[in-house]
């Protein structure tokens, strides 16, 4: 089986050898969606079987949820929000520097410079979308994305890899444990958002994932 290490190329699933969808066209979730090109994986589709709600076939987005919450656990954080010095986990082997940029179009690039991963970030986005984007970006080097990984503004058609980056920031900024216990009190996105320290758009997205909305 291949390992999260080797989903960086974004050129499959994981698990598509034994996926029971993979013996049709499209995941059934995903017949009616409209894809951009050949290129795009349907079973990784956001409406299709990996980032469709509970009961999907796939098992992809569970590990990247387990592979979460050990570096929450590794951390020994207990409550939001998650601090980005955890990003310094993610490779033993190599430092992680974080540089503030102006870019234009990216939210954020990663860059492996000789023995130290560089992580842009575009300065002039707002700091929970900057948060956001960090730990998107620390996915790739968990993966040893040893080229270079760009999280862009305005894509809807993505590779594997960047839809499951942007899970695994989901995943570790918003664990799943500490969402349930302190949503029947907060019971407000918005507050949520803002005790996580993440996009309101991401919180909502999350909170619908997860069936609360």
């Amino acid at each position: 089986m291949p390992t999260l290490a080797q989903l960086w190329s974004g050129k499959y699933c994981p698990h598509e050898t034994e996926c029971v969808c993979r013996t049709s066209d499209l995941c059934p979730k995903a017949k009616n969606m409209r894809l951009g090109s050949d290129r795009d994986y349907p079973m990784m589709y956001l409406a299709g079987c990996s980032f469709a709600y509970n009961g999907c076939c796939c098992r992809v987005l569970d590990e990247i949820n387990n592979l979460a919450n050990k570096y929450i656990e590794l951390a020994g954080i207990s409550k939001p929000p998650v601090p980005l010095e955890i990003i310094e986990l993610f490779d033993p082997h190599r430092p992680i520097e974080i540089r503030p940029l102006p870019l234009k179009r990216l939210l954020g690039c990663t860059w492996l410079v000789d023995k130290e991963w560089v992580v842009h970030l575009n300065s002039n986005a707002s700091p929970e979308a900057t948060n956001f984007t960090a730990f998107h970006e620390g996915f790739h080097i968990i993966c040893g994305n040893s080229g270079l990984a760009f999280k862009q503004t305005g894509e809807h058609y993505r590779k594997v890899s960047e839809r499951l980056a942007d899970y695994f920031a989901a995943s570790i900024l918003m664990p799943k444990n500490f969402v349930y216990e302190l949503w029947p009190e907060v019971k407000d996105p918005a507050k949520m958002a803002g005790i996580f320290g993440v996009p309101q758009l991401e919180m909502k997205d999350w909170l619908t994932r997860l069936r609360i909305l």
